[in-house]
């Protein structure tokens, strides 16, 4: 099992009401001893069991199944249901969604040994995380994925904050695009996003129109050390997020 990720976010395992016009959104380690990988294992179906087991390696099946695990507790929590009980369906894009929707809208994403979870009951929702690393052909993937502008702002970028802007990039149109259900079939350069440290998260444009960008929110988050994430959501209103970190002790001591 790799060192576990140091969270940035507060440490909680109580679910509190999901409120309208508010976003819950939760990390947790998806590496995991086999003793707990084992244990949540039980709580998934076996499709999805099968469906970890095709994964390339040991490393992320366990991971895969850590997170679809900890995914049912978190939707059983916030529905007053056992974990084994909820049964998944899919849009013709292929997002997840629950088959009796309930009004709970989530997304789950996970990365190098951290997950995130997104949930709310008013507005569509996607989530991405990456861990921050050197990527040898950043450059050349921003110019073929990005926009002009935004592969123009990452080249002009001094080393170690490209990285970062990269991530930043990239984490953001990813969750635009999960959240509204195409996927990154889409096309991550018809989608473009701010970027740097010092500008407000959101969308620029969508296919060139900044009227349907300005229908989104996106949040930047930082959920871990050496970790970029971002939410996005279509609502213009306020929308209040609040952020912690599960690791899960109490729930597993009780199966």
């Amino acid at each position: 099992m790799a060192n576990p990720v140091k969270p940035t976010w507060p440490i909680s395992n109580n679910l509190t009401p999901l409120e309208t016009g508010t976003v819950h959104i939760w990390s947790f380690h998806t590496s995991r001893p086999s003793k707990e990988v084992e244990l949540l294992s039980q709580l998934l179906h076996k499709d999805e069991i099968n469906r970890a087991m095709r994964m390339r390696s040991l490393e992320v099946r366990e991971q895969a199944i850590v997170g679809r695990a900890v995914l049912r507790i978190f939707l059983a929590g916030y529905l007053g249901c056992e974990p084994q009980a909820i049964i998944f369906a899919s849009t013709g894009m292929g997002k997840p969604i629950l088959a009796s929707h309930h009004g709970l809208y989530f997304n789950l994403s996970h990365s190098h040994g951290l997950g995130l979870i997104a949930l709310s009951n008013s507005v569509e929702i996607g989530v991405d995380v990456e861990k921050v690393r050197l990527i040898e052909n950043s450059l050349f993937l921003a110019e073929r994925f990005f926009s002009p502008w935004e592969s123009h702002t990452l080249s002009q970028q001094p080393g170690p904050e490209m990285q970062s802007i990269f991530f930043q990039a990239w984490t953001r149109k990813e969750a635009f695009l999960k959240a509204n259900g195409h996927g990154l079939g889409f096309g991550l350069d018809r989608v473009e996003v701010s970027l740097g440290r010092n500008e407000t998260p959101r969308i620029r444009f969508v296919d060139g129109c900044p009227n349907e960008a300005g229908r989104w929110t996106v949040l930047h988050l930082e959920p871990g050390i050496g970790f970029m994430g971002a939410a996005a959501f279509l609502a213009t209103q306020n929308i209040q997020s609040l952020t912690w970190h599960w690791d899960g002790k109490e729930n597993l001591k009780m199966m």
